[in-house]
């Protein structure tokens, strides 16, 4: 049986919520103060603890210093309750760890939908090492690929974010993978079981079809022409789930600030109606602006970049990502190559070839991995059985060999050294003089290259 830890110096507070969680299924200890919740854990690790943010001693944030690490590598999920909660407050809380906030007076159906997610006894953190152990050495973590050291900081922030209920913000430049990334953390979290519904940004503030507070909140029947009947928006289509919006600074203001109500007040109205609904989704959002340059230009609301940048994964580009490009690019061709065969189109698995092999990892990707998965799809369907250059689509390529356009011309009879200094100096044109880029193309490590270097210059 699961254990609870109830702090909270309210007698009619504290006697309510010990019933609850006992109809729920939770065996419960209680304390009213700081000093008694310390004495307590002393005696006992509970799977929960609900505390109030007001006691007697102190504040309950001074608790979650020292509550245990439950299970070992895990977090013990703390619900933190207030009858006052500010943007101020939760980013704190957030930063200090806590798993969620409950207003009060508390909303029961709220509190029972998390504690229903509540992980028994080393459940889900089993769960989340084992994906470590096994994925991370394919370079695979949940639907993201990749075993650079960049990646391995994102998925060291994703395993810390995904259990909690904090809202989070996924920065980073268009085609890093931010959807990707948010469906990676949900399938993580203890929502996975519920859906994950997504909102583009982008598209929705330009579509004629409905309008933007009916498309998140929902209307009533009869709210305005045409509203035959009660229609559900997002946020009732996201419940017990995770809410994703893409590109949140594409958002108009006045739904941003509402968004920010409804995370305050964890509750909200639909278009036409009279009585509040209680929120429960989980907000992941994403930007390829900066954030704190979306807010210097007025595209994203401060109090609300604030809440989201409590838990915030910033994910780089893939040419900051080392050889993760040839990872990518092999499992695309894998992947097609499974569907060729599936499909009876093809007997023969086709390879990459050392040389697509080089294009692809000094190449600057500025579409990022949306647009590495591209090329290499139209490389895959225009080359044989061996993709020789991401360019075999395009007419008049040479295998694309020439991939920067750049050749030496060599006469017969040229000394060697002089050979060696002319392709060194050509392919570090043809790069930009990106010295681990024209040591991977030509196919010496970067120290070689600086030492040939140093030899051109003394000559």
């Amino acid at each position: 049986m699961p254990h609870a830890l109830i702090v909270e110096d309210d007698p009619n507070s504290l006697s309510g919520l010990s019933a609850i969680l006992a109809a729920d299924g939770f065996s419960v200890d209680t304390a009213t103060t700081i000093a008694e919740a310390r004495a307590a854990l002393t005696r006992f690790i509970p799977d929960v603890v609900l505390v109030d943010l007001n006691l007697p001693d102190g504040s309950g944030l001074d608790l979650l210093q020292h509550l245990p690490a439950h299970p070992p590598g895990g977090a013990l999920p703390v619900i933190v309750m207030t009858g006052n909660a500010t943007v101020e407050s939760a980013i704190e809380g957030l930063r200090h760890g806590i798993w969620d906030y409950l207003l009060k007076p508390v909303n029961i159906p709220r509190l029972r939908s998390l504690l229903a997610r509540i992980p028994r006894p080393y459940e889900l953190t089993e769960e989340v090492q084992t994906l470590r152990a096994s994925l991370r050495q394919l370079g695979r973590f949940g639907s993201v690929l990749g075993r650079s050291a960049a990646m391995q900081h994102v998925y060291d922030t994703i395993e810390h974010i995904a259990p909690t209920e904090a809202a989070v913000l996924i920065s980073g430049e268009a085609g890093t993978g931010k959807q990707v990334a948010a469906r990676t953390m949900h399938d993580m979290s203890r929502r996975r079981k519920g859906p994950f519904v997504t909102l583009d940004c982008r598209s929705a503030a330009s579509s004629q079809l409905r309008s933007l507070d009916s498309v998140l909140f929902g209307h009533e029947r009869g709210a305005f022409s045409g509203a035959d009947q009660r229609e559900p928006g997002l946020f009732e289509q996201a419940s017990g789930g995770t809410l994703f919006i893409d590109e949140i600074a594409e958002l108009p203001r006045a739904q941003q600030e509402a968004l920010l109500r409804a995370l305050d007040s964890q509750t909200f109205m639909r278009v036409g109606g009279t009585s509040q609904v209680v929120t429960d989704f989980r907000l992941i959002a994403s930007t390829r602006k900066a954030p704190r340059a979306a807010v210097a230009d007025g595209s994203l609301h401060e109090d609300l970049a604030l809440r989201l940048e409590a838990a915030a994964v910033t994910l780089p580009p893939l040419r900051e990502r080392g050889e993760d490009p040839a990872l990518i690019a092999q499992a695309i061709v894998d992947e097609l190559n499974h569907d060729a065969a599936a499909r009876g189109a093809s007997d023969v698995a086709k390879q990459i070839g050392p040389n697509f092999l080089r294009e692809c990892l000094t190449y600057e990707w500025p579409g990022n991995v949306r647009e590495l998965q591209d090329r290499v799809r139209r490389a895959y369907h225009a080359s044989g059985d061996v993709l020789e250059s991401l360019r075999a689509d395009e007419a008049g390529s040479v295998n694309g060999r020439d991939l920067n356009g750049s050749r030496v011309q060599v006469t017969v009879g040229t000394p060697l050294a002089d050979v060696e200094e002319m392709l060194i100096r050509a392919t570090l044109d043809a790069v930009g003089g990106t010295r681990h880029r024209a040591a991977s193309l030509l196919g010496i490590s970067p120290k070689t290259l600086y030492n040939k270097l140093q030899r051109m210059r003394l000559n």
